[in-house]
């Protein structure tokens, strides 16, 4: 044994085990905190622990059988032990084994006193956090997965009414319908404590729906029931209310006597009706064209078999109320006619339907974008005040008062709104889809961008957030890049109107006949018809026509809408006939009509600017001169570029104030900070803007122009190329690189 031991001495193992250990500790501990850093799991961290174990082995072998020379590393058997050798590698390694050991204190230091070893802590949750995950169907006809989500829907609505409970809303459990990971994660993406799982089972006239509530942080069960009940509406509704209250119970949340009532609502005693509303709400969590138009006439059928369906009536007034924001598929009277005689009948069925005072909230910040009415948007504030006090777990709600926020220009107020949102909805589309617009309107085009892309990697087959991302890259003067994502959206959508993001750039390039074949599918009978029809002849450079069809269109209209008036001056203008440009201007902006001086705000600067040029051509030219002072105080503090840009509203109101010098200085700036075209800004090219003649024929404006048309020119061509080829892809790269396509 002595003899061994000497041996393992001479032969340095013992010294390669020591310095080894160090080495190993040190890997270990540095391997404990930047595994981790990268994402790897703790299965991943063991398999490294018994990698740097097994290494010890090999390294006591290899330390028996080599031996370290100045010569190099050589067998032991071929060492010459005459030499000392050995002793010299053990002086060595004794030296080198010191040196790991202080390289270890430091690290051991390091790690402990300044906490890198700590993992960082996990966010905070809310232990009265839920998140409802899709309920599965047991049962073998596969549209019963349409009755289980049903259930599941209604569930998590009552749940989220319940004010001491956070809810996470549909949009995002849904995404969990298939999926390979496990609770835990699931609880963490989405900020929730608790998971609620179940299963329904129809079979005949009977039903039965089992619920397990889950500790998603232990994996421990909560609660667990099963239901067994004869299949009818009130049956399933009393269910889904002791489900309810059993889940408040057992995670100790306090019922209010209101939230009590609300839970021990029946909405509707008709199976039939309640399985066409279910599926028209499904239809409209899609937010697509074809899905809104099918959920209104679900929740039309609905209301035939149950006129006194309140949520029904709620659903019918959020769909045409879509229709008609999302997609113009709906004369703007006839939606607001049938969404506020809905909701009113929902309200009066039951005054306590959070939804129903969201769609309220809705309808009227819509209306007032369609007649800037003085309380439009204070009656819109109070409508959602009540329904997040009803229900504060409403997405919508929180989104469209966002909207609400943002028209008063109150961005930071409508950004907080929409990640108010997110907190109840963490995957909802329209936060995604509107967000980055906020950032765009104070000039953060950057960020925008960068939430756009986002947009659209978490909704990859929604379009609108394509549309948006299209929008906000014409705005920034990329037309050829504005184009390839427009085209993306117009492929995922069903929507007559999906090529609209792309005009602007079609319009820049002089491309009408390509504008033309986008809305093939706009036909006589659609809202936007007569609109089309006028554009046509606007491009054909015959504007008193394209004023006059519009005008036709409004004939007979109490309420004309708002872009049908502005389109009128604005042809009306172009064609030389200022006296119908005025008026029609003042029936868009009564304000103007005033004697006092209007308030100039960022969303009628451009209506000013126009109303100031028609005045400047009727001769009221001190009126004109005191408007366009006070709209370019307006303009110069608003962002240039991007979806909210103002483009050359400078330079145009420079223009026709006669400051010529100073109206090329700001075109030059413009230019250099990414300016390409007016389209996006004013919806016409600069080569037929009216308000920049003074400019024309000086050298320095002409040759700035040259600039724009060579830029311009060549992001035609990208896009010639692209349509040559079909390959949209390079195209789109250039945003996902960091590269722009407007350079000069």
């Amino acid at each position: 044994m002595n003899s061994l031991i000497t041996e393992l001495r001479r032969r340095n193992v013992f010294r390669v085990a020591a310095t080894y250990a160090v080495v190993a500790w040190i890997i270990i501990e540095a391997g404990s905190v930047l595994l981790p850093t990268f994402g790897a799991s703790e299965l991943a961290f063991q398999i490294y622990v018994i990698v740097v174990v097994i290494g010890f082995v090999v390294a006591l072998v290899l330390a028996w059988i080599y031996e370290l020379t100045p010569e190099g590393v050589k067998l032991e058997k071929d060492v010459d032990r005459s030499k000392s050798i050995t002793r010299q590698t053990g002086r060595k390694m004794d030296l080198v084994f010191i040196v790991l050991l202080v390289i270890a204190l430091g690290v051991s230091v390091t790690l402990n006193i300044t906490g890198m070893r700590d993992a960082p802590e996990a966010p905070a949750v809310d232990s009265l956090s839920v998140a409802v995950l899709p309920f599965t169907s047991r049962s073998t006809d596969p549209e019963n997965q349409l009755f289980a989500d049903g259930i599941h829907d209604d569930l998590l609505t009552r749940l989220a009414n319940i004010g001491a409970l956070k809810v996470i809303s549909r949009t995002s459990v849904m995404e969990y319908r298939v999926t390979t990971k496990n609770l835990r994660q699931i609880a963490q993406e989405l900020g929730v404590g608790t998971v609620l799982e179940g299963a329904v089972q129809r079979a005949g006239d009977s039903v039965r729906i089992t619920a397990q509530l889950i500790d998603a942080s232990t994996d421990e069960h909560i609660w667990a029931n099963s239901y067994d009940r004869q299949l009818s509406a009130v049956n399933l509704f009393a269910i889904q209310s002791e489900i309810s209250e059993e889940i408040a119970s057992a995670l100790q949340a306090t019922l209010t006597d209101e939230e009590q009532s609300r839970l021990a609502n029946i909405p509707t005693a008709s199976l039939a009706a309640y399985n066409l509303f279910t599926q028209g709400r499904d239809n409209l969590y899609k937010r697509r064209l074809d899905t809104l138009q099918l959920a209104r006439e679900q929740f039309e059928q609905a209301i035939s078999l149950d006129p006194g369906y309140a949520d029904a009536y709620a659903g019918l007034a959020e769909s045409v109320l879509l229709l008609l924001n999302n997609h113009q598929a709906i004369p703007a009277d006839e939606a607001f006619a049938l969404a506020e005689e809905s909701l009113d009948k929902a309200l009066s069925l039951n005054p306590n339907i959070s939804q129903a005072h969201a769609a309220v909230g809705l309808l009227n910040s819509v209306a007032w974008r369609e007649d800037r009415g003085d309380s439009g948007l204070e009656e819109a504030e109070a409508a959602l005040v009540r329904a997040l006090d009803l229900n504060p777990n409403n997405a919508s709600a929180y989104m469209w008062f966002a909207t609400v926020r943002s028209a008063e220009n109150r961005i930071e107020e409508a950004i907080d709104l929409y990640h108010q949102s997110l907190r109840v909805d963490p995957l909802g589309k329209i936060p995604y889809a509107n967000l980055p617009g906020l950032y765009a309107q104070r000039g953060q085009n950057e960020e925008a961008l960068d939430l756009y892309i986002k947009a659209v990697d978490i909704h990859p087959g929604w379009p609108t957030g394509y549309q948006n991302l299209a929008q906000q890259l014409q705005g920034l003067g990329r037309m050829d890049e504005a184009i390839a994502w427009g085209r993306k959206a117009m492929e995922l959508s069903a929507d007559p109107l999906g090529g609209a993001p792309m005009v602007g750039a079609y319009l820049e390039f002089g491309d009408y006949e390509k504008i033309r074949s986008l809305f093939t599918n706009v036909t006589a009978g659609h809202p936007m018809y007569e609109y089309g029809l006028g554009m046509e002849k606007a491009m054909l450079g015959d504007f008193a026509g394209a004023a006059d069809i519009v005008e036709r269109s409004i004939e007979g209209v109490e309420n004309p809408r708002q872009f049908q008036l502005s389109l009128i001056t604005t042809f009306a203008m172009f064609a030389g006939d200022f006296d119908r440009a005025r008026k029609y201007a003042e029936l868009h902006d009564p304000d103007f009509v005033a004697d006092a001086d209007p308030e100039v705000r960022a969303d009628n600067v451009s209506d000013l600017i126009r109303y100031a040029f028609i005045l400047q051509n009727q001769g009221e030219n001190t009126r004109a001169k005191a408007l366009l002072d006070s709209a370019l105080v307006v303009v110069r503090a608003l962002p240039r570029v991007g979806l909210f840009g103002h483009g050359i509203r400078d330079v145009q109101i420079l223009a026709l104030l006669g400051k010529t010098r100073e109206a090329l200085d700001a075109f030059r700036d413009a230019i250099d900070e990414g300016f390409r075209g007016t389209v996006a800004s004013n919806g016409w090219p600069l080569a037929l803007d009216p308000y920049l003649n003074s400019l024309r024929g000086q050298p320095g404006f002409e040759a700035m122009v040259g600039e724009l048309d060579d830029a311009v020119t060549q992001m035609q061509q990208r896009v010639a190329q692209a349509e040559e080829s079909g390959d949209w892809d390079e195209l789109r790269s250039l945003l996902e690189s960091g590269q722009g396509t407007t350079e000069i």
